[in-house]
């Protein structure tokens, strides 16, 4: 039963996903449901709300699982790493780390702003998701990145004693549970159907992939959420300044 444990919380997080996600956007499509939700998701109270069910899903989930799941997760795949000021060895990891993590952040910005820089003539306006606060990108690093790692949790356990190779094949593993959630997402896949809401979902893809192999490297989930962060507000920065509307304000994207 224990080896059952961390994919019980891992089935439960994902199942739970794709009920709301999918119970929304029927009650959505119905227009009998949309008709009364439409005050509730456009009153001043609906983002506030919104923002604290993403906290409990996104962050709640994977603490819980850690604080009350009698090993369904090991903190050490989670990424929490310590630092000791006084232990040598830990300068030592944590410059390689953030060496990792500079260079793989900095080359997927890098890529990515070239992407824009090709692309952004087919956006006649600033894409959604371009002027959202640095804050709240960092609040949206924090959230991936904890639920992402959460997913790599299970799968590594299994493959433990398995192969050598546990962590990369893990880390593989957990984003295509991750790809799968996404799929299975009917707001997501309308994101990518949106040209202005598009480039936000395609950027979250190459984070999630960013992630999966910063993590094979340094399993350090502070710098994971840092360079998630950097990259996203980056981004933003960029786009605003090249986009041939800079001055208009885009909605900011949500998804479950």
């Amino acid at each position: 039963m224990a080896e059952l444990t961390p994919w019980i919380w891992l089935g439960g997080s994902f199942l739970l996903a794709i009920a709301v996600t999918q119970g929304s956007w029927q009650l959505w499509q119905a227009e009998r449901s949309r008709e009364r939700l439409a005050p509730f998701v456009q009153s001043a109270s609906f983002p506030f709300l919104l923002h604290s069910a993403r906290l409990l899903y996104y962050l709640g989930v994977p603490f819980a699982a850690l604080l009350w799941g009698h090993d369904a997760v090991v903190r050490s795949l989670l990424g929490l790493q310590t630092f000791s000021p006084a232990d040598p060895m830990d300068w030592a990891d944590w410059a390689r780390d953030v060496g990792w993590a500079a260079s793989l952040g900095g080359t997927t910005w890098l890529l990515l702003a070239l992407g824009w820089l090709a692309l952004r003539r087919s956006w006649r306006d600033v894409p959604a998701g371009a002027h959202t606060s640095a804050w709240a990108l960092l609040g949206d690093a924090a959230f991936h990145e904890a639920h992402w790692v959460f997913y790599r949790n299970a799968p590594i356990l299994a493959l433990q004693g398995l192969t050598d190779r546990a962590v990369e094949w893990g880390a593989w593993a957990g984003f295509a549970l991750v790809a799968l959630e996404a799929a299975l997402n009917p707001w997501w896949l309308l994101e990518l159907q949106s040209l202005a809401r598009r480039p936000a979902a395609l950027l979250r893809i190459g984070l999630a992939l960013l992630s999966a192999v910063l993590y094979v490297q340094t399993r350090n989930l502070w710098l994971a959420v840092l360079v998630h962060w950097g990259v996203t507000w980056g981004m933003a920065i960029w786009v605003r300044r090249l986009s041939p509307m800079a001055g208009a304000a885009a909605p900011r994207p949500e998804s479950a």
